[in-house]
């Protein structure tokens, strides 16, 4: 519900200054550049459009805590309107065409500094003229000064200045007939041309921009939530997306109670929020790294659809679990206040169970979506997730969504359709597992494909073979969470990318999980080399003092058969490294691989693929 309509610059700029119009609390700062001022000021003197605004009338379900402007003085006033799309392109009008205070803006290098515009008259009559070339910038002493600021290129400190220099104030645009006055005073008695030039400045330039209309899309007060932030999103081509965190701070702020959303998740000065705690005892880059302020809100949303449902399903009513964003947006005061903490302690029992599958970091996490579940699950369970059976049911429902890269896609109802399953399967409710973990499948022939980082399955089976326990090359260390966390320890091929060049090895099977394992970047920079992993394994064993036998033991920790390696047969090595990390995703999965089906004859491998290995070598000669 809503319609179109044009506004005058003036109403509109008037209506900012008393406070009629102002900004919901869910607007981010004030950012723009002079430069971007610049080509406004100049899209407005040519009469060209520059986007309609998108207004909201208050006093509906949508409420958000007003505030002003920036470059207004209000307290206390109640807007009749907020501006929900413009706060840019309005504030830089305000500041720079109504206001007396100059106008904050940023600079190349983020600082704010205050800013007055003017415009050449004599430039801006000119035939076709560039009026972003008219438009001059000082400072907030009414000078412009040049590089490193030690000599002033311009100076327009006084009224008799501007008239002199032929320079406009923009600030005086709505009142620019007593300045224009004034202006043809002081050059009456020199030139008689300047009743003309007066004349045409106020024709062509002052009378187009007082008279410039904006096109407005005002938004009733009967649309709910989740209408105004999707016609927000569609008006708002290229802006900041609007996501529920968002909307819902400004939402709650707009309570009684007034509640601070950001300062409850994100903390304040002297209290910290929500995430902080999360993160307590976790390095900076830990698997909280991954979470967002609308995964916190998902967990949330779930536990009160999820009570939502029991309790309309007594009274004979049918509901859904659900965290779409709609619900999100949805989402009562009351039930996240009643459900936060819950789900935050959810939230750090689900990281202790990720770093029980040695996953610590943000960047090893397969699925974000996987830990809101774990989340919800260790939320509602409590004390009872600590059982045994549970946790040996969590176990391979987690791998099965992992290794089957599960979570890649409609994520937001998978979310919904997995925690009540996980529940009553945790509690012997229901029989099976939930739906997702009972349709995931592993094939053995997604192993060649396996090549990227960014691939669930990939980094499952880094976490993998380091949870089954195996050990550093050179170090002999297992990757415990003290190891990760000391160490740069990352996938690295075994076989190296230019020996496997060199003897003209398939790419595909090259690059993939097959031969790649955890390494230490100590490790990894004696196969960066190039050398056959013969070479490579006896410079090992001599430079740190390792027996044949020991540097072996070790590498069946990878899945590696040692006689094969030091054989450097790759194509024996790979079909039973293949058949082992099978064995693995079965064993982590309990359920069976499907079998291979063969590999295409022309293997689609990316051309423009970056040999990571060659470069390291390149930085470390």
């Amino acid at each position: 519900m809503f319609d179109s309509t044009k506004q005058s610059l003036k109403t509109l700029l008037e209506q900012v200054r008393d406070g009629r119009i102002q900004l919901p609390e869910f607007q981010r700062d004030y950012v723009w550049t002079e430069e971007a001022i610049v080509s406004l000021l100049a899209s407005i003197s040519k009469g060209y459009p520059v986007g309609a605004l998108l207004i909201l009338e208050r006093g509906g379900e949508v409420d958000f805590k007003p505030r002003g402007v920036e470059g207004t003085k209000l307290s206390e006033i109640k807007p009749d309107l907020l501006l929900l799309d413009g706060q840019q392109r309005m504030t830089s009008l305000f500041q720079s065409l109504f206001s007396n205070i100059p106008a904050r803006v940023r600079d190349a290098k983020g600082n704010v500094n205050p800013r007055l515009f003017y415009m050449d008259m004599r430039k801006a009559l000119v035939p076709d003229a560039d009026f972003e070339d008219a438009i001059i910038v000082a400072g907030a002493d009414k000078k412009v000064w040049k590089p490193f600021g030690r000599e002033t290129e311009k100076d327009f400190s006084s009224k008799e200045l501007e008239f002199e220099q032929f320079m406009f104030p923009l600030n005086r645009m709505f009142e620019a007939n007593e300045w224009l006055w004034e202006f043809h005073d002081h050059w009456r008695a020199r030139d008689k041309d300047v009743f003309q030039l007066r004349r045409d400045f106020d024709q062509k330039i002052v009378e187009k921009i007082t008279r410039y209309e904006m096109p407005i899309i005002k938004l009733s007060k009967d649309n709910g939530r989740h209408a105004v932030c999707t016609i927000f999103e569609k008006v708002n081509v290229g802006g900041v997306k609007l996501d529920a965190f968002e909307l819902l701070t400004a939402i709650f702020a707009g309570t009684d109670e007034g509640f601070d959303l950001r300062a409850d998740w994100r903390g304040t000065k002297d209290v910290a929020g929500r995430l902080a705690r999360m993160q307590k005892n976790t390095p900076e880059w830990g698997v909280f790294s991954k979470i967002a302020s609308t995964d916190f809100l998902q967990a949330c949303t779930i536990l009160h659809t999820m009570e939502r449902k029991a309790l309309r399903e007594k009274e004979g009513l049918t509901s859904q679990v659900s965290c779409k964003r709609d619900e999100l947006l949805a989402l009562p005061l009351a039930a996240y206040k009643k459900h936060a903490d819950m789900v935050e302690a959810g939230f750090r029992e689900a990281a202790q169970f990720l770093t029980r599958q040695n996953i610590l970091f943000g960047y090893d996490l397969p699925y974000p979506s996987q830990l809101t579940i774990l989340a919800c699950v260790f939320a509602i369970l409590g004390e009872k997730a600590h059982n045994a059976s549970v946790q040996a049911k969590l176990d391979p429902w987690f791998w099965r969504g992992v290794l089957g890269e599960v979570y890649g896609s409609s994520v937001e109802s998978k979310i919904a359709r997995d925690v009540p399953e996980i529940m009553e399967w945790a509690l012997n409710v229901r029989q099976n597992g939930p739906q997702s973990s009972e349709e995931a499948t592993f094939s053995l022939d997604r192993l060649y494909y396996m090549r990227r980082r960014q691939s669930a399955a990939y980094k499952g089976f880094h976490a993998l073979l380091m949870r089954e326990g195996c050990e550093d090359f050179v170090s002999g260390k297992p990757f415990s969470i003290m190891t990760l966390w000391q160490s740069a320890v990352d996938v690295h091929h075994i076989f190296p990318q230019a020996w496997c060049k060199d003897q003209q090895k398939d790419r595909g099977r090259m690059d993939s999980i097959i031969n790649k394992t955890p390494l230490s970047d100590v490790t990894n920079r004696y196969i960066v080399r190039g050398d056959a992993p013969s070479v490579y394994l006896k410079r090992i064993e001599q430079e740190h003092n390792i027996a044949p036998e020991a540097l072996d033991n070790i590498l069946r920790t990878h899945l590696i058969d040692p006689a094969l390696l030091r054989a450097d047969d790759f194509e024996m090595f790979y079909e039973d490294r293949k058949a082992k990390l099978a064995d693995l995703a079965a064993k982590a999965m309990a359920k069976s691989v499907a079998a291979d089906p063969g590999l295409p004859e022309t293997p689609d491998i990316d051309d423009d693929e970056v040999l990571v290995e060659e470069r390291v070598l390149e930085l470390t000669q």
